[in-house]
This record gives structure tokens, C-alpha cells and sequence, in this order.
């Protein structure tokens, strides 16, 4: 039997969501994803992390589940659900320390730590009986850009430099200030309200701001082509990122008017290195990582 390739699967599971999408009607993949809320296990109430975000909110999507609660076929079983029979698991991936005790240099025993990655099949609450539970709901849309005091209370604790003014909306790099354009500017669109694409824009420009030099540090370009495939891995993450915070304040996320020139950059840069999507899942994670830990 052949090796399973988890990596591959994931991948290909995104460059196919990518690959619907229409260049004259553009909608960013990641976006209308968040408005499920973050996947959960409700056997140890943890979210989940890393890529196995996006992978649990593709599965949902295309499978059409309503619910954002995932678990084993084991802890499903052991809340006195069971999952029906010929129902198909959705892969995720975790990240275990083995301990292990060598001698060192000097001879003397010390405990190291080795990272094993092992592989898990889940399945979402969808798939069982014997459970219920009452799934998030939607945020009622609005017409103009209503205030969301999580959300401004979680951007003014990070202390970013956060401007209103021009009409375009991007992370200031040598000023290390954010511009937004003002609320008013922010409208309705078919699948969003004006709050919902203030945040998402806002989100985005904050995850750029993660990676300043003297924060995580994610500008490392040496080359033009590297300049190239950089912005294109920043996006990325950016967009991650915001789809990541969304979800986690309450907000849904809409496209942006820009993405579609990114489009063809995250394909290719996809459809070559396989382990694209899991490097901008990690770091867009620990840009989230970074700006909670700027909260008090």
C-alpha cells in the first residue's frame, strides 16, 4: 500500500477551493470560511489549531455541515454519539513531544524532548447521533459599520498605530503605522455587511503588522524573485490571519477587491511547494499567537 501523503491531501484540498474561483466575480476562499466559527472539539473544548483550521472549514463547507464541532470516532463514542455508518473523516494533524533520555557530551543523562507528528481522522458533530447541541449564529447585517467593542477593545490593547484618512487600506512598513480608510467608506456587499468588511480589511492589515522586523520578523527577501514569491506567501498569511481573528472575535470575513491580482501568485506558489499552505497556516498562527499575548 502507498504512503499516505497528508500534506498532498491538504494541499490539494485548497488548491481545488482556489481553483473554482472565477477572476470576474472574485471572492477570497478564506473569507466566507470564517463565518463558521472556529472548528472545536467539544470532547476537551479546545479549538484546533494550525492548518487544520482552513482544512476543517473547506470539509465543512463542501460537505455543507452546519456545525463546527469535530472529534474522533473514539470521543465521539465516549459522549454516547456514534458516528453513522459509511460516513467519510476529514484528516487533521498534531503535533506530539516524546520524551526521550540520552547522555550528552559530558556523559551525563539528560532528557530531550523529539517532536513526533501523527495523524488523526475527525468527524463533525454532521455525522453522528446522539448529540445535540446549538451551533453559533449569524451576526445580523447592518447597513453601515457598527462599532464591535471585542474587537476594537482586541486592536487598541496590541497598541498599533491605527490611522483613518486615505482610501486605500495597507501596513505601512517604514512608518509602521496601519491606514484604514474611514467607516463610512465601508458598504454592504451580497454576502457581507459594511461591519463585516471593515474587520476583515482592519484584520488583515493588523496581521501585516505582525511581521515588522522588530516583531516576528517575516521580511527575509534576498532577491527580486524572492521579493515576488514574498509577498505573495504575506498575503497569504494575511488573509489567514484575518479569516483566524474573524472567527475568533465573532466577525465573518469578506473578500477583498484586491485579492484576485494575489490569485495567480498563491496557485503557482502552491502547485510547487506543497508545505506553502501549512508554512503561511503556522505563521499566520503565531501572528495570532503574538497579538494575544499583547493583551493584557
Amino acid at each position: 500500500m502507498a504512503k499516505r501523503d497528508i500534506y498532498q491531501e491538504i494541499t490539494d484540498k485548497i488548491i481545488k477551493t482556489l481553483g473554482h474561483i472565477d477572476l470576474d466575480n472574485f471572492h477570497a476562499p478564506f473569507g466566507a470560511l470564517a463565518a463558521q466559527g472556529m472548528p472545536i472539539n467539544p470532547v476537551t473544548d479546545h479549538h484546533y489549531q494550525g492548518i487544520n483550521i482552513p482544512s476543517l472549514w473547506i470539509d465543512q463547507q463542501e460537505k455543507g455541515f452546519t456545525s463546527s464541532h469535530w472529534a474522533t470516532f473514539k470521543q465521539w463514542q465516549e459522549q454516547g454519539a456514534q458516528v453513522r455508518k459509511g460516513q467519510q473523516g476529514s484528516p487533521i494533524i498534531f503535533y506530539k513531544t516524546w520524551n526521550k533520555i540520552e547522555n550528552n557530551e559530558d556523559g551525563e543523562a539528560e532528557e530531550i524532548q523529539i517532536p513526533v507528528l501523527r495523524f488523526y481522522t475527525v468527524f463533525n458533530a454532521n455525522q453522528v447521533d446522539g448529540y445535540e447541541h446549538q451551533d453559533r449564529s449569524c451576526m445580523k447585517q447592518n447597513d453601515l459599520v457598527t462599532p464591535v467593542q471585542s474587537a476594537e477593545d482586541f486592536c487598541q490593547k496590541t497598541e498599533a498605530d491605527i490611522r483613518h484618512g486615505e482610501s486605500k487600506a495597507y501596513y505601512n512598513r517604514s512608518g509602521d503605522f496601519i491606514n484604514m480608510p474611514q467607516t463610512w467608506a465601508f458598504f454592504d456587499t451580497q454576502n457581507s455587511s459594511a461591519t463585516e468588511n471593515y474587520y476583515a480589511v482592519l484584520f488583515h492589515e493588523l496581521t501585516h503588522w505582525t511581521g515588522a522586523k522588530h516583531r516576528l520578523n517575516r521580511d527575509k527577501a534576498t532577491s527580486r524573485t524572492q521579493e515576488l514569491e514574498k509577498y505573495a506567501f504575506e498575503e497569504l498569511i494575511a488573509e489567514l490571519g484575518a479569516a483566524f481573528l474573524c472567527a475568533k472575535l465573532g466577525i465573518t470575513q469578506t473578500p477583498r477587491d484586491d485579492h484576485a491580482r494575489y490569485l495567480k501568485c498563491w496557485l503557482q506558489a502552491l502547485q510547487n511547494d506543497k508545505t506553502f499552505i501549512f508554512k503561511a497556516s503556522a505563521q499566520a498562527a503565531k501572528a495570532i499567537e503574538f497579538l494575544d499575548n499583547l493583551q493584557p
